[in-house]
């Protein structure tokens, strides 16, 4: 007579079967509830960039320059105004004096002379724009200053000026962004920008640049 010994092999087979499979549906439930949830963030903070104003001078310069934004209102950004409304100054670049910084208790220097003003989040309106040599430590100073679309990416212009003396204010052109966060117009401009609180209120010291 033949005997025949049960091992279990198959019943553990199918039990790890079911296991898996009910894991399965577990995590598809869930990536689902994820889906269906998102997990919320600060959304009453803008931090996506839809416009970027970027000014760059000579990496190795000790100079200081300062970019400004003036609204239709007369509200502004800059070094003493770092935040209104959408718009933010990412950081006030005093040249080479600020570009040391420390890692592990180490001293490292990152030689980058530029300011970002940047809009986040839509903010239709007009813009008014001018760079102020705050502190000047060559004869001559080639400045650029760049205007960024975002969404979709669209660089508007990039114009290059030179300062010739301390606490001179070169006017670059001005722009005006629609409801769609489109920059639709940009424009030649006679305000100051600057405050005078900042700059040296001598209109010699004013100029295009060009």
């Amino acid at each position: 007579m033949k005997r025949f010994r049960s091992t279990g092999t198959t019943n553990l087979s199918f039990n790890d079967m079911l296991f898996n499979i009910l894991i399965g549906f577990v995590m598809l439930f869930i990536l689902a509830f994820l889906l269906i949830n998102p997990i919320t963030k600060k959304a009453d903070v803008p931090t996506k960039a839809e416009i970027l104003l970027m000014l760059e001078w000579d990496d190795m310069s000790a100079s200081d320059m300062d970019l400004w934004v003036e609204t239709e209102s007369g509200a502004y950004v800059g070094f003493t105004q770092r935040q209104w409304n959408n718009w933010y100054l990412d950081k006030d670049d005093l040249g080479i004096t600020n570009d040391t910084i420390v890692i592990d208790g180490r001293a490292s220097f990152v030689r980058v002379n530029g300011e970002t003003i940047t809009m986040r989040g839509i903010q239709p309106g007009k813009y008014y724009v001018a760079v102020h040599s705050y502190s000047m430590r060559e004869s001559e100073l080639d400045i650029t200053v760049s205007l960024i679309d975002v969404n979709p990416y669209v660089e508007n212009y990039s114009i290059t000026k030179t300062f010739t003396s301390k606490r001179q204010i070169l006017r670059f052109p001005a722009f005006e962004v629609d409801k769609e966060g489109n920059v639709t117009r940009i424009f030649e401009h006679n305000r100051r920008v600057v405050p005078v609180k900042n700059a040296v209120a001598d209109p010699q010291l004013e100029g295009s640049g060009d």
